[in-house]
């Protein structure tokens, strides 16, 4: 009776251990889920597993330097009194880089991912009703010529000072005035949550040209011509295979 008694407490024990096991296991499995909910960059592939859940290939031209985070503080007149002076959104930028052997910047590619702050109602307004499709969801185009450099001066807190920072400290060259072509697209429901890809090139490096010269001195139909091959190779840049 002794021995039985002794064989069923090891079966106790063994049973109890391996119950601690599972639990253990399973208790991993959690934060492995947890784990999934981030973003992450492998190879020249960015995913993201939510707001939005995608994945974006990026041209291998482009080289990935790194991310950072940012933060959004109200300073315009589209917030509202209250909201002024205090941050209203928050995201991160992962960037990437096309360069030459001296890291002096051909072509900038830019993802970015923003929400406006869970306490604050603010949501994102845009207009998608002509909009283009790109994967599975519509994304609004527009492009700017314009002086990078003194914009950064001018709004040191935003995030193209940032990048410009960003880029320098690392040891990075860049010029002062750029091409970007953006596209932006909502990336939840409630419209709280919004991504922008930027492809930007050094305006005098591509055309030849200063903003001066490209504004002013230069024909209509060249300058057409100059903004739709830029258009053009900005589309070529990226492959959205999910999302």
């Amino acid at each position: 009776m002794k021995h039985v008694y002794i064989l069923l407490m090891v079966l106790v024990i063994f049973l109890g251990c391996e119950s601690k096991k599972k639990e253990t296991k399973n208790e991993g499995q959690e934060v492995s889920s947890e784990q999934l909910l981030t973003r992450s960059v492998k190879g020249n592939t960015v995913i993201s597993n939510e707001y939005p859940e995608i994945e974006i290939d990026v041209n291998n031209e482009f080289q990935y330097i790194g991310k950072f985070d940012f933060e959004i503080i109200a300073s315009s007149d589209e917030y509202s009194e209250d909201l002024q002076g205090k941050p209203v959104a928050a995201g991160e930028r992962y960037v990437f880089a096309s360069m030459d052997k001296n890291r002096s910047i051909n072509k900038l590619f830019i993802i970015q991912f923003e929400g406006f702050l869970p306490e604050n109602d603010l949501i994102y307004n845009y207009n998608f009703s002509t909009a283009d499709f790109i994967g599975d969801n519509k994304y609004r185009h527009n492009t700017w010529f314009y002086d990078s450099k003194k914009s950064a001066l001018e709004n040191p807190n935003s995030e193209g000072a940032k990048t410009r920072k960003f880029l320098e400290e690392k040891g990075y060259l860049i010029e002062n005035q750029f091409m970007m072509s953006r596209f932006v697209g909502l990336a939840s429901k409630d419209r709280k949550n919004e991504i922008i890809i930027f492809y930007q090139e050094m305006l005098y490096k591509t055309t030849g040209y200063t903003l001066e010269q490209y504004e002013n001195s230069i024909s209509d139909e060249e300058a057409r011509s100059i903004r739709d091959s830029f258009i053009e190779r900005s589309r070529n840049s990226f492959n959205i295979t999910k999302g």
